[in-house]
């Protein structure tokens, strides 16, 4: 397989993600570009709306979270494609235009924001999303759906371009509306999408925003199906394919492989490990690990399946013995202060970057005594942003009941996820916002990786 031939299959592959607010043009822009791309559309927003419409046909206050969430949870939703184009299937019938209507618009704000509903719709998405080669719009589909999405665009339009297409989008459909009763929708809809706790509308870390205020759709779409293109070359430049030796593979020091090889061969033997996704580690590139975190056995079991020169970022208490110390150091092993970074820590994980190393940390900190995934310790995303890597969220399972798999009466597991890539040329603007969304865009992409353990 030559190098086209690999851009290709990253074509056919793709997933793109449009996010933005209300009226920025995402439907319209995603339906196009997946027509050029001839990629999946993949619209988010009428999922939201299709639910909307149950619940106030239903008679349901879309205040009252536990029988929304119910009614989420009952939907059935499927994507058809017809002549050539995807209907959505709500309860096995086509979505008319009735979700697009003034009622569903004011309500579905109050309907999306409840977690259940936003979790059984995240699961369905994710769903389609798994076999690739689509086009996903919505306002948390970069941030939350899919945080590995291999482009992100967030786009913008000033409020003005906002309500006018909102007004021909509605009257192409027979639902006449003022400009004023739009515009103070769409400044409704903004306020709560932004504001509300879970999945809110947010910048994903590595979007390429695009203003679509003073241009035309062709314009727009020819803009990002360049960016989708050159992506895909370029991931398929730093592809290596199987029976080709990874540059970046193996170890850089002897002490460090034969530690990690001896640790593999002992996983296999004693507990019969399956590692799943290693196809994702097939680049030429370090990366920066994000793994849970349920057994004292983690480090040592997660590290040693990634085969790449790895730096592991440990509990500095592990430290406080000499001979331990000095050995835990052999291996790549970094103290941090689990109440926040010192200036040590970054300078060894900094030293790390600079040799073109792995980084391996357990962003919740302490182990997990239930064996799900807790709430990450800050820090996660300023660490990961810095050190410039893509970054590979990983999830083990198994290690907190060793002699169960020693019995083979339960599988230790590692799965290795899709990386969440950003951008060289990436510039943030505001950087503090920016480690909170990619703390949380880890999250999203290792709790994806439990549903899938415990599916």
């Amino acid at each position: 397989m030559n190098d086209n031939d690999i851009s290709m299959k990253f074509m056919r592959d793709m997933i793109v993600t449009i996010d933005g607010p209300s009226g920025s043009g995402k439907s319209t822009t995603a339906q196009a570009l997946s027509e050029r791309l001839d990629l999946t559309y993949l619209d988010t927003g009428a999922m939201y709306r299709a639910v909307t419409w149950k619940v106030l046909h239903s008679g349901t206050d879309p205040d009252d979270m536990e029988s929304v969430t119910k009614i989420a949870e009952e939907t059935s939703l499927e994507i058809d494609i017809r002549d050539g184009v995807p209907v959505l299937l709500v309860d096995g019938a086509p979505s008319g235009d009735e979700i697009r209507g003034p009622d569903v618009s004011e309500a579905v704000s109050p309907v999306s924001r409840h977690q259940g509903v936003r979790r059984a719709m995240v699961r369905f998405q994710r769903k389609i999303g798994n076999m690739g080669g689509i086009v996903a719009e919505g306002r948390d589909t970069g941030s939350t759906v899919f945080p590995f999405a291999h482009v992100k665009i967030f786009l913008v339009a000033d409020m003005e371009a906002r309500t006018k297409r909102r007004v021909k989008q509605l009257r192409q459909i027979g639902i006449i509306q003022t400009e004023d009763e739009i515009r103070h929708n769409l400044a409704r809809r903004d306020k709560i999408d932004s504001g509300r706790e879970h999945s809110p509308l947010v910048r994903p870390v590595g979007a390429v925003v695009v203003d679509t205020s003073g241009v035309t759709i062709e314009e727009q779409v020819t803009i990002i199906e360049e960016i989708v293109r050159k992506e895909a070359s370029r991931l398929g430049t730093l592809y290596v394919p199987r029976g080709k030796k990874n540059p970046v593979r193996r170890g850089r020091t002897i002490h460090f492989t034969i530690a990690r090889d001896m640790i593999r061969f002992f996983e296999w033997l004693l507990f019969g490990i399956k590692i799943h996704g290693s196809e994702n580690l097939r680049f030429a590139e370090s990366f920066f690990f994000a793994s849970n975190h349920i057994s004292w056995y983690d480090p040592p079991f997660v590290g040693s399946t990634f085969e790449r020169e790895l730096w592991i970022v440990a509990k500095k208490e592990l430290f406080k013995n000499r001979l331990f110390s000095w050995i835990l150091r052999k291996v790549h092993a970094i103290p941090i202060d689990r109440q926040g970074f010192d200036r040590s820590t970054i300078k060894a994980i900094d030293k790390a970057i600079e040799l073109g190393d792995s980084i391996l940390m357990f962003p919740e900190g302490t182990r997990s005594m239930t064996g799900r995934l807790k709430k990450f310790k800050p820090g996660i995303g300023m660490i990961a942003y810095r050190s410039g890597k893509t970054i590979i969220p990983t999830y083990i399972s198994g290690s907190n009941a060793l002699k169960d798999c020693f019995m083979r009466k339960r599988r230790l597991e590692v799965r290795i996820g899709r990386a969440i890539r950003i951008p060289e040329d990436y510039k943030s603007d505001n950087r503090k916002r920016d480690y909170a969304v990619l703390s949380s865009m880890i999250y999203e992409a290792m709790k994806m990786l439990e549903d899938e353990t415990y599916a």
